[in-house]
């Protein structure tokens, strides 16, 4: 009996040890389907399809990056967007840019700005390969295992990964070892001899001269227009991004070199990617105060109202920079004044807390001439509209009108604690219980 009450008592001081096991934060969320995560993907994929498309974004973050896009409104301005942005994508391709032809595809399978058409955006997509650029084959082989626009061929998509694992890519290597085992002999025969095809179609790639140069051209597009120009011609990839993640035309746009801007825009390049802060070329070129970029940008329908990682707009970076002349320039293109960042806090706020009256005066003229009534939630898609929290200029913590959110936040915190509290309480309490009917037992025995 003695053994049996010595058990319970280190199981259950075990379990006050290592605190509640079981709670939200404990359980992992299930693995994503691939087909959810890549836009063109409108069904499932078999498993050996799904690992390899997987394997291949987790060491590619520029095409995660390309297929998540931007968080917008598909407005009227969107949808102008688009369009423009094929237009453009097409006279560079027919100038011979492979960076649009790249562009061009993806544009037609997501169905930005042209009907969905997987046959078209195999065509580009195929052309870009075969002039040498690496993220075009990925995307290739891609087709060929989820079968969009053909039938499914694991033997064509793995003749595509062979081609650039024999340039040392490490990416394609770990997509050709995974689908390796789910092809026969026969079938790898097949491979080895597409493959040699392949290679005798596309021009000789040298990834470590196709790397050094990107890193190139990101480096002139912080101020040599004429090697930015030779690069171009060259079917170096524009859409690459440095280690803060930003393309050759972010970089033009944060340092201020608009006839740049306007050259990468003339080769293809995507007006509105975006670097690992969430950052378009429009957003830099607010917060820097370049506003002759910024009308360049507006005049080629770059998204307004794109949100970077703090949920803040262009509009909002140029208020709480002091641009008067861009605030302006961006409520004349229709910029979204009731917008809140993820903190509550609006452009208006934002000028007011850094004393720029000039743009509170344009925001309060645009307010007046009631261009948009209905405010936009904040970004984090709550139901609070205006200031949740203060600017970091402000002190004392949250922002005048929000003390019932604050409240109610803080009154679920306090409930989740209370509860923790008790049951652990509860636990201590058996484990008391416990301890003292074993004493007892222990002094019954002795007197015995």
């Amino acid at each position: 009996m003695t053994q049996w009450i010595v058990r319970f008592l280190v199981l259950l001081f075990s379990g006050l040890l290592a605190g509640p096991a079981h709670t939200a934060e404990n359980y992992s969320a299930p693995r994503r389907a691939v087909h959810l995560s890549v836009p063109y993907l409108d069904q499932t994929v078999s498993p050996a399809a799904a690992a390899v498309i997987r394997a291949v974004r987790m060491y590619e973050p520029r095409m995660v990056r390309e297929d998540f896009g931007q968080a917008v409104a598909h407005d009227n301005r969107y949808a102008r967007a688009a369009v423009m942005a094929v237009a453009r994508y097409q006279r560079a391709a027919d100038q011979g840019f492979i960076m649009a032809h790249y562009n061009l595809a993806r544009a037609y399978v997501d169905g930005r700005g042209v009907d969905r058409d997987f046959s078209r955006a195999l065509i580009s997509f195929r052309v870009a390969a075969h002039l040498g650029n690496v993220t075009a084959i990925f995307r290739l082989a891609e087709f060929y295992l989820a079968g969009l626009g053909m039938p499914k061929n694991r033997v064509e998509a793995q003749a595509y990964y062979y081609v650039v694992a024999s340039l040392q890519n490490e990416v394609a290597v770990r997509a050709q070892g995974l689908l390796a085992p789910h092809l026969n002999n026969d079938q790898m025969q097949q491979v080895r001899k597409r493959a040699r095809e392949i290679r005798d179609k596309i021009p000789s790639i040298d990834l470590i001269l196709q790397r050094s140069q990107e890193r190139e051209l990101l480096t002139a597009a912080a101020g040599n227009l004429l090697r930015v120009e030779a690069l171009l011609k060259g079917g170096v990839d524009a859409n690459a991004i440095n280690a803060q993640g930003r393309t050759s035309i972010i970089t033009a746009a944060w340092r201020g070199h608009i006839r740049i801007v306007r050259t990468l825009l003339n080769g293809g390049v995507e007006i509105d990617a975006t670097d690992n802060e969430g950052r378009t070329a429009l957003c830099w070129a607010a917060i820097n105060g370049y506003p002759d970029i910024v009308d360049l940008l507006l005049d080629e329908v770059a998204l307004i109202d794109v949100r970077d990682n703090k949920g803040l707009t262009p509009l909002m970076r140029a208020a709480w920079n002091g641009h008067e002349d861009i605030v302006e320039a961006l409520l004349e293109s229709g910029a979204d004044k009731h917008a809140a960042d993820d903190r509550g806090v609006t452009a208006m706020q934002r000028a007011e807390a850094v004393n720029e009256q000039g743009i509170v005066h344009l925001l309060l003229q645009d307010l007046a001439r009631g261009a948009r009534e209905t405010p936009v939630p904040p970004a984090d898609g709550g139901h609070n509209i205006g200031a949740q929290a203060s600017l970091d200029q402000r002190p004392g913590g949250a922002a005048p009108g929000n003390a019932a959110s604050t409240s109610t936040a803080g009154t679920s915190s306090l409930v989740a604690q209370l509860i923790t509290i008790l049951t652990q309480g509860w636990l201590i309490f058996l484990a008391v219980i416990a301890i003292g009917a074993l004493l007892l037992f222990l002094g019954f025995r002795r007197r015995s």
